[in-house]
């Protein structure tokens, strides 16, 4: 079972920076490339089996993370939020419903239909024509070994007709009728990651030139500024030198201060067990700089498939100068089924420009990283004891 599985003593490590990286050079020419959403910890599971020379159940694990759940989720609502066409939504809620009936011979054709339409409203082009360009700058999905590369691979002529398994969603040979062997939950899950590519990358499209012009700015820095920012710089790491980690006896002290990480804390967590988006995305991360109602919204459509049914603070650490690390006790309902255990969360100290705090700054604030909740919706709770 590829859930259970734990790597050989042997076995390397894998994550960090280059995790999106080795799981492209793994997976690519099997259909699986970096995207955004995926779960980094299915990543790395997959490229600890594939490092054992399990390559099936890689695979396997990375079929079965396309559940009802994470579908819905990371696919179905982003693209409706893009896509402005309501019969595009109808067609991809249809390949939605006939992937649950493992009804995968019209599931197919249908995703790779939507992908199609969906990229050429954006570009004026299909993205499967040949040359199709789908680079992004400062994009995990745009980079030249993930989207790009696998469009390569699903775009190869196929001249006569076949029954043959095969192991790729082949756009033209099957939407031409030339590949028939498709048929299969495989080739099913491998569409979906393209679909979820595309939208990854038309996301990332959309902030294209501004991330462009940032980038020079920051090339373009003067020799004064090099200078402030060594003596920022030296300042920063006398911070952190003198900074020791500690933590914070439990339970919290009344009345809480509200430009502290305790404060920011309570708030995002009673905001989610009150189902107060807004509240939840007022405290945190936001560092794609979305309004306020956008935050809400992307909160909205990440914490709404959990219902927090109650939770305590266990643990409480001030592991840095601008970071805590929190340990919760949760009760939460998921897909119907109640789930129990141990969570961990951290906050960052963030500038109002939302720069890292790495020394004292007058106007701070304290902001969840909400990637915690990507796991809650995998279940991977540690155990309550």
């Amino acid at each position: 079972d590829p859930s259970n599985h734990r790597p050989a003593q042997n076995a390397r490590v894998f994550g960090g920076v280059h995790l999106p990286s080795q799981f492209n050079d793994a997976f690519q020419t099997k259909g699986w490339i970096t995207v955004g959403q995926l779960n980094a910890e299915t990543m790395k599971e997959a490229l600890q089996l594939h490092d054992e020379g399990k390559d099936d159940l890689a695979e396997e694990l990375l079929v079965d993370w396309f559940t009802k759940e994470n579908i819905a989720l990371f696919i179905l609502g982003p693209m409706r939020r893009i896509d402005k066409t309501m019969k595009r939504k109808e067609q991809l809620q249809e390949a939605f419903e006939l992937y649950l009936e493992e009804r995968y011979w019209a599931a197919i054709p249908l995703i790779l239909i939507v992908c199609d339409g969906f990229v050429s409203d954006i570009t004026g082009s299909s993205p499967f024509e040949k040359d199709a360009d789908l680079r992004c700058f400062d994009s995990l999905t745009g980079h030249s070994t993930a989207l790009p590369a696998l469009i390569k691979l699903l775009t190869k002529g196929v001249r006569k007709s076949y029954d043959d398994e095969i192991d790729l969603p082949l756009r033209h040979g099957i939407l031409h009728g030339r590949s028939l062997g498709y048929a299969n939950k495989t080739i099913c899950a491998k569409a979906w990651l393209l679909m979820m590519a595309f939208v990854d990358w038309a996301n990332d499209k959309a902030s294209e030139e501004w991330r462009k012009k940032e980038y020079i700015k920051e090339k373009s820095i003067t020799f004064a500024d090099c200078f402030k920012t060594l003596k920022d710089s030296q300042a920063s790491r006398l911070a952190m030198d003198a900074f020791e980690p500690y933590e914070v006896v439990l339970p919290f002290g009344e009345p809480l201060d509200p430009t502290g990480p305790e404060f920011a804390t309570m708030e995002f967590l009673s905001g989610w067990k009150a189902r107060n988006y807004g509240k939840m995305g007022k405290y945190a991360m936001n560092q794609r700089k979305c309004t306020d109602s956008q935050m809400a919204g992307e909160i909205r459509n990440l914490a709404k498939h959990i219902e927090l049914i109650e939770y305590e603070i266990r643990l409480f650490r001030y592991s840095t100068i601008a970071r805590c690390d929190v340990q919760i006790s949760a009760r939460a309902k998921i897909g119907g089924s109640e789930v129990t255990g141990i969570v961990d969360l951290f906050l960052l100290k963030f500038t109002q420009p939302d720069e890292l705090v790495i020394q004292n700054e007058d106007e701070f604030r304290w902001a969840v990283q909400q990637d915690f909740i990507y796991s809650m919706l995998s279940r991977k709770f540690a155990s309550d004891s």
